[in-house]
């Protein structure tokens, strides 16, 4: 009995500490109650109150960035009314470190804040997506959907009729995943999940908000069709109007293959809810047509192309950190990382393939050095770890990262010239968050002047991203 109380008199208490959250605000660090060492960004909408229930998002980025997943969420939260937590401690890593954080949000929301317990959702971006289509995956109905940005599934897993939720992806359209999301489509569409996929013009990263509203607009679409919400015709009819009239500029601009799958879409999703005549018409007249099936193939052909052009860098690469590539092999993989750069240049349509395609593979190769680099950091093996920073300076539009990844190392092996070389690149390259230089390498150079002097000058830059 005393137990039961001191839980009723801790929910009470963190209810009425909720009180000082201002509605409308980001903050950005929110300590659990039960596991103070676990934090999250917070956003309630302007419109919050005690007395309804609200939707809410759990939210997780591969770097622990929970302000930055929020601030990317924030816009299309407030329009559409959801209340967003995104932690400041799972990250890409051991799984267990990120259910420890879902599992203490989910408690900690649930004693401060009114949640409609019937529509809570995971998101999350690059390996939080994965991690977030695993934690509903393995909870078996505790959420009512995912929103997954830049990462499909997880490893060893596939839809399947089985799972109960709705899955929203959301990925840049040249992005270095997109290719896996070629395949996750076929395997959606045959295992019957409720399911949607948006497309923005970028590369790796959080989806811009307007596909964060179509993405908070689709759920509430689907918790209307389970009954989780009111039946509003006039919302649903305006809402089947939207849909059409996308459909249909994708049909107007002669995109064939988005425009099936967006006529394709709007039957599945407002089937039983309104009349779906004009939406089934054009799927059967569309269906038959040879653009429709040209367009399928180039887009099989353009898949087709980026893995070639990617396995064999791919496996150099490897064969890099595993200290296994000549020194003239290491030259022609320069020039891949190069050519492949140029290509991204070639055309001021970003809508060519070939420049996709090109976008597509080198991103991911860079990807692929700079974790490679890491780990040869961790094997210490520095010299690989130079040269697979290198290879990803060599790739990137924007190089600062890179350059700031090969000072570390430097500074590990206190080669001081090369480090203030690299340090100095970096700025130039367009990374210069003067809190990079705490890290633990560069604490033997701190009292340096010239190292000093570097650091006022990123102090002066600002805080800057990869």
């Amino acid at each position: 009995m005393l137990a039961a109380s001191w839980i009723l008199w801790c929910a009470a208490s963190l209810a009425q500490d909720a009180e000082h959250f201002a509605p409308g605000t980001v903050v950005p660090k929110v300590a659990c109650a039960g596991n103070p060492q676990q934090t999250y960004a917070l956003y309630l909408p302007s419109g919050y109150v005690r007395t309804q229930r609200w939707p809410i998002i759990y939210v997780f980025d591969p770097g622990a960035r929970g302000q930055v997943a929020v601030e990317a969420i924030r816009a299309a939260a407030e329009q559409a009314g959801y209340i967003v937590a995104a932690s400041n401690n799972s990250r890409n890593g051991a799984e267990a470190v990120s259910s420890q954080a879902a599992n203490s949000m989910w408690q900690d929301t649930a004693l401060r804040f009114s949640i409609d317990e019937h529509r809570r959702y995971f998101a999350g971006m690059s390996g939080g997506a994965r991690m977030a289509t695993a934690l509903a995956i393995s909870c078996n109905g505790c959420v009512a959907g995912v929103i997954a940005n830049a990462a499909g599934f997880p490893q060893g897993r596939r839809p399947s009729s089985a799972l109960k939720f709705a899955y929203f992806a959301a990925l840049g359209n040249s992005d270095f995943n997109f290719l896996e999301f070629v395949d996750l489509r076929h395997d959606l569409d045959a295992s019957g999940m409720p399911y949607r996929i948006g497309i923005f013009q970028g590369q790796h990263g959080w989806a811009p908000p307007e596909i964060w509203e179509d993405a908070l607009h689709w759920m509430d679409l689907q918790a209307t069709r389970s009954g989780l919400l009111h039946h509003d015709p006039a919302w649903i009819q305006e809402s089947y109007r939207q849909a059409m009239q996308r459909a249909n500029g994708l049909l107007e601009q002669r995109d064939f293959l988005e425009a099936v799958r967006e006529f394709s879409f709007v039957v599945r999703d407002f089937s039983g809810l309104t009349d779906i005549d004009s939406a089934e018409k054009q799927v059967k007249e569309l269906s038959g047509d040879k653009r429709l099936k040209n367009a399928q193939k180039q887009e099989l052909s353009a898949a087709d192309e980026q893995r070639r052009v990617t396995s064999e860098a791919a496996e150099e690469i490897q064969d890099l950190a595993d200290g296994k590539l000549a020194p003239e092999q290491l030259m022609a993989l320069r020039g891949t990382f190069t050519t492949l750069l140029k290509r991204t240049r070639a055309s001021q349509h970003s809508e060519d393939s070939h420049v996709l395609i090109a976008r597509r593979a080198l991103s991911g190769l860079v990807v692929q050095a700079f974790e490679s680099g890491q780990f040869a950091i961790e094997r210490k093996q520095y010299d690989a770890a130079l040269h697979l920073f290198e290879l990803a300076v060599s790739g990137s539009e924007r190089p600062g990262w890179g350059h700031y990844c090969r000072a570390r190392v430097y500074a590990i092996t206190a080669d001081k010239k090369h480090m203030l070389f690299e340090l100095k690149e970096a700025l130039a390259g367009g990374f210069g968050d003067a809190s990079a230089l705490d890290s633990k390498e560069f604490k033997p150079f701190q009292s340096d002047p010239e190292f000093q002097a570097i650091l006022r000058t990123w102090d002066k830059q600002g805080p800057s991203s990869r």
